[in-house]
């Protein structure tokens, strides 16, 4: 249902897949960053988080991929091939993305007994088409094969490249077989330039996108949250206005209009409007939005314009005094190990609301990645690089070590029936993420 995972050296992974048998979730992170992180104001900025996060959301089939969905899958294509009504013009495209999805997956996770299944369901997808001229998908086909054969190609060079040499006779006859193929069908495989190789492996990315379209999901963003924020800095903008109003108006009638107490009193009162302004604002949009959304996204299903989900998100800092009970237990296993950590949290909401009709019988789970990038806030921290030295073989040398600084999270998943916390911690420094542990 979640996971966490270290994408690249500055990014944070973090996936949430709900089955269809929920009709909701809530996800929250509370980020406690290390001192030297969290007192700079941009770090613990709401706007900064949402600039330096990257979301996805797709469909993924429940029904594991097995030898018998790819061949259900290889059918339906054949019977639908040349099919002129939309509906069968759909269950083909359905049909090719599952196919698709089952056999690279299938080579993800290959040994040599698979690639030999691998090439006989590749020749039954090549010749499944006795006229090509006349398929209604002629385009999706070709993007599809190309797919096929790149990744099945690649797989044989490299179990080419690990065999032993005796198995590299029946390695070489696929690759000349695939490689001939692919001429036939005036596909490329490889190239002799960077250019070329990137020009190749850019179209079998959008290739992969074109075909994965039934999985896609279109998101469309509301804006009520943007129209509760003007309304939120509008008030505590009259609040101010009123308080130098005020002082204003009983300055002049004591002292009248043209007296050194009232031109005192106009100057103290907009100094402290523009302040009481601000702290208003922020005060107000703190307590708003730990109860209500920022943002609020709704997921449509690609081919059909279907809604599918929808989810609300919101970013706010919460002191210990009104973190959750067991969040401040969880955080109180940490604090006495890293007495550098902030006192405030970082919180991080998204909750999730299913559309799905139960009656449909669903196959289809709902996954959200969102990718978090800390290397702004990273690069904040103090470069401090100690000397270790260690003796091995008689050879001492000395080793370069970072200081590392922790940013320990704290998740929760929220369903109908029960929340589940989970404690992370995420070790860091100035040179990226070092490493993502799991704590009990």
């Amino acid at each position: 249902m979640l996971s966490l995972s270290i994408a690249d050296q500055y990014h944070l992974n973090i996936q949430v897949e709900i089955p269809p048998e929920l009709s909701g979730l809530q996800l929250q992170v509370y980020f406690f960053f290390p001192a030297k992180l969290a007192e700079n104001s941009d770090v613990m900025d709401k706007t900064n988080f949402y600039h330096n996060i990257l979301q996805k959301q797709q469909l993924v089939k429940v029904v594991p991929i097995s030898c018998e969905t790819i061949d259900k899958d290889l059918m339906i294509i054949k019977q639908t091939a040349y099919a002129t009504a939309k509906t069968n013009q759909t269950r083909y495209k359905w049909a090719l993305s599952e196919f698709i999805a089952g056999m690279l997956e299938v080579l993800n996770s290959t040994n040599g007994d698979q690639l030999a299944y691998i090439a006989d369901r590749i020749e039954d997808f090549a010749r499944i088409h006795d006229d090509e001229g006349k398929l209604t998908q002629a385009k999706i086909y070709k993007l599809a094969l190309h797919l096929l054969l790149y990744y099945y190609h690649q797989a044989l060079l490299q179990a080419k490249h690990q065999a032993e040499k005796a198995d590299k006779i029946w390695f070489t006859q696929q690759i000349v077989k695939v490689a001939a193929l692919a001429e036939r069908h005036n596909l490329r495989l490889t190239h002799d330039t960077d250019t070329g190789r990137e020009n190749l492996l850019n179209r079998l990315h959008i290739a992969k996108r074109v075909i994965n379209r039934p999985y896609q999901l279109t998101r469309k963003k509301l804006k009520n949250g943007e129209v509760v924020e003007q309304l939120i800095f509008g008030f505590a903008a009259a609040l101010a206005m009123a308080f130098a109003t005020g002082v204003a108006f009983s300055t002049q009638r004591a002292f009248g209009n043209f007296s050194t107490p009232f031109f005192i009193s106009l100057v103290l009162s907009y100094i402290f409007k523009d302040r009481i302004k601000e702290l208003g604002r922020n005060y107000l949009m703190e307590k708003y939005f730990s109860r209500y959304s920022q943002h609020h996204y709704r997921f449509y299903q690609s081919e059909r314009n279907k809604l599918i989900f929808e989810a609300k998100e919101t970013m706010y800092r919460q002191s210990p005094e009104e973190l959750p009970e067991k969040v401040n237990q969880l955080r109180k296993l940490f604090s006495r190990a890293d007495s550098r950590s902030f006192r405030d949290a970082l919180v991080y909401k998204r909750r999730y609301v299913s559309h799905i009709n139960s009656d449909e019988n669903p196959q289809f789970k709902f996954k959200d990645k969102l990718t978090i990038n800390l290397s702004k806030r990273l690069r904040f921290l103090p470069q401090s690089i100690r000397q270790h030295w260690s003796e091995s073989d008689v050879n001492v040398k000395s080793i370069k070590v970072h200081t590392v600084y922790p940013i320990n999270l704290v998740v929760a998943i929220k369903t109908d029936g029960e929340s589940i916390y989970q404690r992370y911690k995420l070790t860091t420094s100035r040179k990226g993420i070092h490493r993502l542990e799991k704590l009990d």
